[in-house]
């Protein structure tokens, strides 16, 4: 039975941890060859490739330091050489630093807008070139509601470069159309930081209308819409957040 995706590959950073992985994996179940590209999680990228394998798929692991410019190339180059040409590129690879305004050291700002919103310009930029000269792709970033709609406290760094990430979806939705499709998805809270404690967590589910936290699975779902739904989509940022971003407080 043919899947999806079938025919396709796909690149993903950050599919060693948590939602990357998560990613990863549901492209491959439905057909794609994925790249799963790792910095350190080198034993859950190789979980996730052994995942997608035995759903059928092709599935290599690549790594790289993204928060380096010159990573960039060699990495399309090698997943090209061993998985063909890519025809989605899903940049989810993040940094999620909790760290107030004015506490916050160069080095995490530096940090953050290297990982966060450099690389998905670069990448971006790289693959491309290749999808507008084989005539399509799709480019899928993975945002945020905290720097695509409405601000986290306590992560101005993360935030503003997702900002960024939200702005250059928009851009790139411009600049290659017709050939490529360019969205982004951008969640909630979905894997929250188990350090934050269970109070807070509490808080924050109190907070959302629908009373819970997103899973995985909302987020790939969101990811394979824009991939095999409708084609008349492009330079869009859904929010996957359980109303989260409706939440105003009380009427004054």
């Amino acid at each position: 039975m043919q899947r999806r995706l079938d025919g396709r590959v796909a690149l993903v950073t950050g599919g060693g941890v948590r939602l990357g992985r998560a990613l990863a994996e549901g492209l491959g179940r439905e057909g794609a060859s994925v790249a799963v590209h790792y910095h350190a999680s080198r034993e859950g990228a190789d979980a996730a490739v052994a995942a997608i394998r035995a759903s059928g798929a092709r599935a290599e692991v690549f790594q790289a330091d993204l928060s380096r410019a010159d990573s960039v190339r060699p990495l399309v180059e090698d997943v090209e050489r061993a998985l063909g040409p890519v025809s989605i590129l899903v940049n989810s690879a993040a940094r999620f630093d909790r760290v107030p305004f004015l506490e916050t050291p160069d080095e995490i700002l530096d940090a953050n807008w290297a990982l966060n919103a450099r690389a998905p310009y670069l990448l971006s930029r790289e693959v491309a070139r290749g999808m507008v000269a084989r005539g399509g792709g799709d480019i899928i970033n993975i945002v945020d509601v905290g720097g695509a709609f409405a601000p986290w406290r306590n992560y101005s760094a993360y935030g503003m470069t997702k900002a960024a990430l939200a702005a250059l979806t928009k851009s790139l939705a411009l600049e290659l159309a017709p050939a490529i499709r360019v969205n982004g998805v951008a969640p909630g809270t979905v894997l929250p930081p188990e350090d934050l404690g269970s109070d807070y967590l509490e808080v924050l589910r109190e907070r959302i209308p629908q009373k819970r936290f997103g899973s995985p699975m909302d987020i790939v779902e969101t990811v394979l819409f824009f991939l095999t739904g409708p084609t008349f989509i492009t330079g869009q940022i859904l929010p996957v957040d359980g109303g989260r971003t409706l939440e105003t407080g009380p009427a004054a």
